[in-house]
């Protein structure tokens, strides 16, 4: 994808040691050119020291950019081709922080981690079961992660590699909204629901046998603690599928959702063409040509042609109507786009992606629409959701003691607060002000009645702040502890239970965010350009698929390990020059391997770096120094 032509080095020549860097020592682009050197990497790659300079890198890196969509579209075709279609996609959001201003995508305001108003960018990133990155994008500091989300999921929304395929999503895509936009989306994704959104789904989780327990934390406690949740929830019928996880499976149930089309269904219906017009009569035609085909009403074009009195060449035309995506065939004919000509449909059909097709539908729809806005349906829909609920013992215990802790400190500052009020000179406001703000730092605004009452004291007139506990409001935050909904596309094909091992496994990709930001050193970024930003994030993107891969060769092997263990375990290969004379050419010799490390070879199919009769044909010595 890189270019060849014209340089006297290539660009994937330049790349290939920017990856092996990010994974073996990560650093700086000027730390690169002091790194390459002292790795036999300049004579296996035909690489000449002085060619892997600050210029060429940064010109590669915007090479990089350049091919990026092309290579984010490769990736996952190569996937597939080599194991098959994917068991699950996994999507989450991650950020990176500046050293300095920044790209012209950064913005100031908090990471996750903490970092408070640093110039940062988002990362998005969608993976499958084995780490695999397939799509990442780069987005704009403040952008709230259910958008990003949406934004990814309108990319892979058409893409065949996708569909049928479970997409879990994290806790982000949990709110009304973002689920609306996963059923309009027709993927079979996977979420979790956001707490105080679980009533509007189900009133069928058995929250309230659990409101009698009132947990601790306390490590001399934790474990008979937890053994009590395990019981309460074995009586409450939960499915135990081990010590730490018991499953409901409450079915499919419809739930109302404010969509911006009706969602298609994954069956095509019968449409009649004389209640349509334009280029959807003439698709509602062509499906009813292609059914008569299918069910053998019809032997070929040919007949249906002499049937209907028609060319050849014109059911051939009406017959490529029906290469336009499904889904936008389906909003089509229900009206989503208004009046679409047949001229409009076929310029359509050439369009490579469904993406592009919509693109061309929708600015048909506002020329003759005249608002600048698409013609589109919306409204609040019945729709019908797979919901299973899990319980996790140690969980609610954790939380339910946080929780009670949280109080105990609430209590201790007014307590506080209260002793040093005579000798403070203090408004109302003020200290209104002070509570107000504690509150909030704990998440309890709204928890308490507030109180603050003038007293008299030998010290001068002060004010006493009490706190009344609402027992109802604090019942209702407690009630889902340890229970998390799961919220899944009604057509999934899969158990409670496995629903439930899914979204849990939803690591695969928030690990591959730990390793891109530790192991790689995505943070933090140095560049100041979009595009080298971009390609930046593509590299580290890049490291850990080829760490991914080399697990991957070693996991049905003899020596199962990690990518850091590998390197670790291979650190002791050298390919070492013997200098004897500046008139003398240099000699290579191979450090003795051991054992191991041989055997680590042949799994990944490179034993061939550590025999000397192959390696002296194959490298290219540098120039002496």
């Amino acid at each position: 994808m890189l270019p060849r032509g014209g340089d006297s080095v290539a660009a994937s020549t330049i790349l290939a040691p920017l990856v092996i860097q990010r994974c073996l020592a990560p650093g700086s682009k000027l730390y690169a050119q002091r790194w390459l050197p002292t790795t036999a990497l300049p004579e296996l790659l035909n690489l000449p020291v002085e060619q892997f300079n600050n210029t060429r890198i940064h010109r590669v890196l915007s090479d990089l950019d350049r091919v990026d969509d092309e290579l984010q579209a490769e990736l996952p075709q190569r996937f597939e081709h080599r194991g098959g279609a994917f068991a699950a996609l996994f999507l989450d959001v991650s950020d990176t922080f500046f050293q300095g201003r920044g790209c012209e995508m950064a913005q100031r305001d908090r990471t996750k981690e903490g970092i408070r108003n640093a110039w940062k960018i988002g990362i998005v990133l969608l993976c499958n079961e084995h780490g695999y990155p397939l799509r990442w994008q780069v987005v704009p500091g403040k952008r709230r992660d259910p958008q990003c989300m949406k934004d990814m999921v309108g990319t892979i929304e058409e893409l065949a590699w996708a569909r049928n395929v479970p997409l879990v999503c994290d806790r982000a895509m949990g709110q009304a909204s973002a689920v609306a936009r996963l059923v309009e989306s027709n993927l079979r994704f996977v979420t979790a629901c956001r707490v105080n959104e679980i009533e509007s789904y189900t009133d069928e989780i058995p929250s309230e046998t659990f409101s009698h327990l009132q947990p601790t934390g306390g490590p001399e406690f934790l474990e008979k603690e937890i053994d009590a949740a395990r019981n309460v929830a074995v009586d409450a019928n939960l499915v135990k599928v081990d010590d730490f996880l018991f499953v409901k499976d409450l079915g499919v149930q419809s739930r109302r959702l404010r969509l911006d089309c009706e969602p298609v269904d994954s069956l095509e219906t019968e449409h009649d063409p004389a209640e349509l017009k334009g280029g959807a009569a003439f698709l509602a035609f062509a499906r009813i040509l292609r059914r008569r085909i299918e069910t053998g009403e019809a032997e070929s074009q040919a007949q249906l042609a002499r049937e209907y009195d028609m060319t050849r060449a014109r059911v051939t035309q009406l017959f490529n109507l029906l290469k336009l995506d499904f889904k936008l065939q389906e909003r089509l004919l229900r009206g989503d786009f208004g009046y679409v000509s047949e001229r409009v449909l076929r310029k359509a059909v050439r369009c490579k992606s469904a993406k592009a097709q919509l693109k061309l539908l929708e600015e048909s729809a506002e020329k003759r629409q005249g608002s600048g806005k698409p013609f589109r349906r919306t409204g609040p829909h019945d729709v019908a959701l797979r919901l299973v609920a899990y319980f996790n013992p140690q969980m609610f215990v954790e939380q339910r003691a946080r929780a009670t802790q949280r109080l105990f400190k609430i209590d201790s500052f007014i307590s506080e607060l209260n002793e040093r009020a005579p000798s403070t000179r203090r408004t109302r406001d003020m200290i209104s002000s002070e509570v107000l703000n504690k509150l909030k730092g704990f998440n309890a605004i709204g928890l308490y009645d507030i109180t603050i009452e003038p007293i008299k004291k030998k010290q001068g007139d002060t004010f006493e702040v009490r706190l009344t506990l609402k027992e109802d409001e604090w019942k209702q935050r407690r009630r889902y502890d340890g229970f998390v909904l799961l919220i899944a596309h009604s057509e999934l094909q899969m158990t409670a239970p496995e629903i439930v091992q899914l979204y849990r496994a939803k690591d695969a990709v928030e690990k591959d965010f730990q390793t891109i930001k530790s192991v790689t050193k995505m943070r933090p970024v140095y560049h100041h350009t979009d595009p080298k930003v971009r390609a930046h994030v593509t590299l580290c993107m890049l490291a850990p698929l080829l760490e991914r891969t080399i697990e991957h060769r070693l996991k049905p092997s003899s020596t199962p390990m990690t990518a850091p263990a590998c390197f670790e375990r291979l650190r002791g290969c050298h390919l070492n020059i013997l200098r004897a004379a500046p008139e003398v050419p240099n000699q290579y010799r191979l450090t003795e391997t051991t054992a191991d490390q041989r055997a680590i070879l042949r799994s990944l199919r490179l034993k061939r770096l550590v025999e000397d009769d192959l390696v002296q044909e194959r490298i290219h010595p540098r120039a002496s120094t």
